[in-house]
């Protein structure tokens, strides 16, 4: 089951899902990104164990706390709450099975919804519908300009036999 850490910070609340282990810092090349100067450039890892997930300082200057005691590395349990530098953080396990309304739907299935699908059929879909509109648009003003001349009919040539 993957770990998700709610990380609240200027003002907002950030929702991280990982599979096995995350670096958390302000370095770029950091799993989750934080912005604060109070968080080190590489300041802890999370990490799933065969014993349960852990937290481990990596040598920052602010400290990692877990529910308000500072550690080095200490387990996590869902709930925990986790202070990188001034940063709070809320840890929990995803659970991947579906609940209520999401069971049922996947057990009457017979083949899984496939959700990715979804938004590029819609794309498809929005595309071609603007194309026909838009050569529609072409085919009416084309129409709809001025009528064909009419051509003048020129008298016919008299034959004159005599």
């Amino acid at each position: 089951m993957p770990g998700v850490l709610t990380v609240r910070e200027e003002g907002g609340a950030l929702r991280h899902v990982f599979e096995e282990r995350a670096v958390i810092g302000r370095d770029p090349d950091c799993d989750i990104r934080l912005a604060s100067r109070s968080v080190s450039r590489r300041h802890a890892l999370v990490e799933k164990t065969p014993n349960g997930w852990v937290v481990r300082d990596l040598g920052s200057a602010n400290g990692t706390r877990v529910n308000g005691a500072r550690v080095t590395e200490a387990p996590l349990v869902a709930g925990a709450a986790v202070m990188f530098g001034e940063v709070e953080a809320l840890f929990a396990v995803e659970s991947r099975e579906p609940t209520g309304a999401g069971r049922l739907l996947s057990s009457s299935l017979s083949v899984p919804p496939a959700r990715k699908a979804r938004p590029v059929a819609v794309f498809i879909a929005t595309t071609a519908g603007v194309l026909v509109l838009a050569a529609a648009t072409i085919w009416a003003r084309y129409c709809d300009r001025a009528p064909a001349k009419a051509r003048s009919v020129a008298p016919a040539p008299a034959i004159g036999g005599s």
